[in-house]
């Protein structure tokens, strides 16, 4: 049964005055190591698409109003949204409005056992959760508003993880093969007790994408986030700092993986209705910067 974690009856909702299309609300502290942010989006029905760069990062979203397809597929109304090694375009009919969860990359595999090795997957959350999620999705639907919602999905992770679940152990295992498949890190792959050669298929059975292939799409979330942050800075001076060759190294990746030129990304996540919304969003998630006015999902 899915019941309401004792502190979490202290969350503040979020500051509905400053509702725009897109909002994003910081996690409680307890929740850190799971969740990047919580999202609300409330697209209307001029919003035709909504872009979606390369990711490492999943995301649990709930959606309250609309229909949405991707790759000609329609979207369940509760999905589990995996990383992805490609740009992604949801196709939207009417107003779309949703709640969800940006999960950290590591997160995924460790809640659900059977998201382990899936990129570019869309799947049920029923089908990952089992039956109980069809309790968990009625409270989300019946919640009297987005922070109640986001309340509801905040405690459901609390109570899936908490022991005695499996889900921390597959989390720790996540983060050493993250750590071993950054530069220089021979030594770890060692000792895990694996050859180079099966350290990469573990990656690639854990994460759905070989090592090399992860820290390109790591780097360009970064880089994007960056980018948004401080849209005024040089762009020389982004690519150094994100570690590419040079420019055009970089200006090759964004192109590739997000679908547009940098400049083009940055420019068209600033109109408050924009088809490229998640960049701004994923940029507040990764550096920490909610929007002014955002109250904190947070435990007192």
């Amino acid at each position: 049964m899915l019941t309401t974690h004792p502190e979490s009856r202290h969350l503040r909702h979020f500051d509905m005055q400053n509702a725009g299309m897109q909002r994003l609300v910081p996690v409680p502290s307890d929740l850190q190591p799971w969740l990047m942010a919580a999202v609300v989006v409330d697209a209307p029905a001029a919003l035709a698409q909504s872009h979606f760069p390369a990711m490492v990062s999943s995301m649990l979203v709930v959606r309250l109003a609309g229909q949405v397809v991707c790759r000609g597929a329609p979207v369940p109304p509760s999905a589990w949204m995996s990383a992805s090694t490609t740009a992604t375009v949801y196709e939207h009919s009417g107003p779309v409005q949703a709640v969800g969860l940006v999960l950290q990359p590591e997160a995924a595999a460790a809640l659900f056992a059977s998201a382990r090795g899936l990129a570019n997957t869309l799947r049920p959350l029923a089908e990952l959760v089992g039956p109980g999620w069809a309790e968990v999705e009625h409270a989300v639907r019946s919640a009297a508003d987005d922070g109640a919602r986001l309340q509801v999905l905040c405690d459901f992770i609390r109570q899936w993880v908490a022991p005695p679940s499996p889900c921390e152990a597959r989390r720790q295992q996540a983060l050493a093969l993250l750590h071993a498949a950054t530069e220089n890190a021979t030594d770890t792959v060692q000792r895990l007790g694996l050859s180079q050669r099966q350290f990469e298929r573990r990656f690639v059975a854990h994460w759905g994408m070989a090592p090399k292939q992860f820290q390109v799409i790591a780097r360009l979330n970064s880089t994007l986030g960056n980018a948004l942050a401080a849209p005024g800075d040089p762009v020389v001076g982004l690519a150094v700092d994100q570690g590419y060759y040079d420019q055009s190294h970089m200006a090759r990746d964004v192109r590739r993986l997000a679908g547009r030129p940098l400049q083009a990304l940055v420019q068209g996540s600033r109109s408050a209705v924009s088809e490229h919304w998640p960049l701004q969003v994923g940029a507040q998630a990764q550096l920490g910067q909610p929007p002014e006015g955002s109250a904190s999902l947070r435990r007192r």
